[in-house]
């Protein structure tokens, strides 16, 4: 790429200091600078949408895509649970998800391609372990960046 190609392009982290992610149902949370933690221990036999969320506003063009880069590690160590990725409005409507896989606390880097009408407007990530009994699930994400082409 050109030199002031390069410059145009944005790249956020999610997970710095300023964006503070918040705890839902029995997720319980640890994060600094470059990681977040995401522990859940249940009892409960009925689905609980157990998650993280950051409520945020990612600005950009709308002309093109931007992507979201994630390097993670989940693992249900008693029981199972579903490891899911999603960005709703502030209306609650479901604007792009991704299941996540399982990975036995193996690190995965995944890309996913995000819909460009996500941007300019109230947004709210959310990293769910999704759970149907009871058991014991983490999810360490080790790397969240938005890149903005």
């Amino acid at each position: 790429m050109w030199p002031s190609a390069l410059a145009q392009i944005q790249e956020i982290n999610i997970l710095d200091q300023k964006n503070i992610w918040k705890p839902f149902s029995a997720a319980i949370l640890a994060q600094n600078n470059t990681e977040l933690n995401v522990l859940v221990v249940t009892n409960n036999n009925s689905t609980l949408w157990n998650r993280a969320y950051l409520q945020t506003q990612i600005n950009g063009s709308a002309n093109k895509s931007p992507i979201l880069d994630l390097d993670y590690e989940s693992k249900s160590y008693l029981g199972n649970a579903t490891f899911l990725s999603e960005i709703r409005d502030n209306s609650s409507n479901r604007l792009w998800h991704k299941f996540l896989n399982d990975t036995g606390g193996v690190l995965t880097k995944s890309t996913f391609t995000l819909p460009n009408h996500i941007l300019n407007q109230p947004i709210e990530f959310r990293l769910y372990l999704i759970t149907n009994g009871s058991g014991e699930h983490t999810l360490d994400v080790k790397r969240a960046s938005l890149i903005i082409p």
